[in-house]
């Protein structure tokens, strides 16, 4: 018969967490998992047994809740355990999702004894079937893949880390050892209600498929763990991908259009996920990959969840906060600009383009929506502007026409169009579009700082 003791004590945590130097705080509520972890932990060789300090919260969800934390105080005073009990009144409890409500209480809970008491680390019950449910569930409700591998041995946890040192072990391990050991254990009543779908996961779907392969939870364990092993590697290499691409502000679209387009998905999802931007689908990643890789229209920006924008410059894309400042100007090089937004010149002054214009010089040019974004870069050799009448004037000769200062003509600043159009030489000169059908105004201000 297999024993989880030592399955424990070789787990990949044993030589980081299980010493006598550390400080382990237990996540127990009273059911065979964590009863049994309790036990393991306590009967660890001396030299390798941390200080332990048990966690509990009465989730107040149940008739037996009182009767378990009463359980758990005698408990714990019996064997010289340090406790600490949290109370979520009924009074808290949301109407809606109450099992993430009841896990943000928790685990907030945890960190707060993790610091009261300076421990490494907290360590939670969930084995083997926990894994193999959370696999399921997640390739029945679809995602990223990375979802696959969620519950790992473990991950960084408020101000060290979440251990889970049953992994390894089935529940039949678990209840043979309670039951060889005598143990007392709580049964949680609510385990049996259908209605959420991790039960019905656990009663229904994985005994029905477990019918096909006996040994699926063992299967898809493995495949939890054999891709987390592959995610590593994959994102070891995304992050060196990252550093040669990795400009001042995003990353090179020249580079990364010399990618492979398989290659340059997995590095949008590395660099988004990495910038906080997780939530995104893969269709969007489809077109943002697209949109990346067509030369035709330079500047562009594409909205991402959050408030998040990826914008596309003519030589880097970055990420920023839709409807943010850059704060930076004409300092930054070139960046999308947003209508409305005020944005300072390095020369002085500040300009803004806007559908609705409140102080400051202003002019109005109409304009397409093909027409935008609109972008502000530095003058270029070649750039021209429209005029009246079809005919085009170079900028360089408008500034020396305009008797702009040589020095001042280094930081002179352009707006161009999506198609590339110059449509202000800032502060001197706008070009000219005719008001074509479906041409609307747009307020060009200038002020002085």
């Amino acid at each position: 018969m297999k024993d989880p003791k030592l399955t424990m004590e070789r787990s990949p945590l044993g030589s980081r967490f299980f010493s006598s130097s550390n400080t382990l705080v237990v996540a127990v509520s009273t059911g065979v998992d964590s009863m049994v972890l309790l036990d393991l932990l306590q009967n660890l060789p001396k030299l390798r047994r941390p200080r332990l300090i048990v966690a509990h919260v009465n989730h107040h969800l149940r008739t037996q809740s009182t009767a378990e934390e009463a359980f758990l105080r005698t408990y714990c005073r019996q064997r010289n355990l340090p406790l600490e009990v949290a109370q979520w009144a009924v009074a808290e409890h949301p109407a809606k999702g109450i099992e993430a409500a009841a896990r943000r209480f928790r685990y907030s809970f945890f960190a707060t004894v993790m610091d009261k008491y300076q421990a490494q680390a907290v360590a939670t019950a969930h084995h083997q079937d926990d894994l193999a449910e959370t696999v399921l569930m997640k390739l029945i409700r679809g995602g990223r893949i990375e979802q696959l591998g969620a519950l790992r041995w473990q991950r960084p946890f408020a101000s060290g880390a979440l251990i889970r040192p049953l992994l390894a072990l089935n529940k039949q391990d678990l209840r043979r050892y309670a039951k060889d050991h005598q143990l007392t254990w709580f049964e949680d009543e609510t385990n049996r209600d259908l209605t959420p779908f991790r039960n019905r996961v656990r009663h229904r779907y994985l005994p029905s498929l477990s019918v096909e392969n006996p040994r699926l939870v063992t299967a898809l364990a493995s495949d939890a763990e054999q891709i987390n092993d592959l995610l590593g590697l994959a994102n070891e290499r995304l992050g060196e991908l990252d550093a040669t691409l990795r400009t001042e502000r995003g990353f090179s679209l020249a580079a990364f259009r010399r990618l492979s387009e398989s290659t340059q998905r997995s590095y949008l999802r590395y660099y988004l996920t990495k910038r906080g931007v997780a939530t995104i689908k893969e269709e969007q990643l489809h077109q943002l990959v697209t949109g990346l890789g067509d030369q035709t229209r330079p500047p562009q920006s594409f909205q991402l969840p959050n408030q998040w924008c990826l914008v596309k410059g003519y030589r880097e894309a970055f990420l920023k906060k839709a409807g943010q400042m850059a704060q930076e100007g004409e300092s930054e090089g070139e960046f999308v600009v947003e209508l409305g937004q005020w944005y300072r010149l390095r020369a002085g002054g500040a300009f803004s383009v806007t559908r609705q214009p409140d102080q400051g010089s202003v002019t109005t040019v109409w304009l397409t929506n093909n027409q935008f974004p609109l972008t502000c870069r530095p003058v270029q050799a070649g750039d021209r502007l429209l005029l009246k009448g079809g005919t085009h004037q170079r900028v360089r000769r408008v500034l020396i026409d305009q008797k702009v200062p040589r020095d001042l003509r280094a930081n002179q600043r352009v707006i161009v169009d999506a198609l590339g159009q110059v449509v202000w030489l800032v502060g001197v000169k706008v070009a000219w579009f005719d008001r074509r059908p479906g041409a609307l105004p747009v307020a060009l201000c200038q002020r002085e700082q």
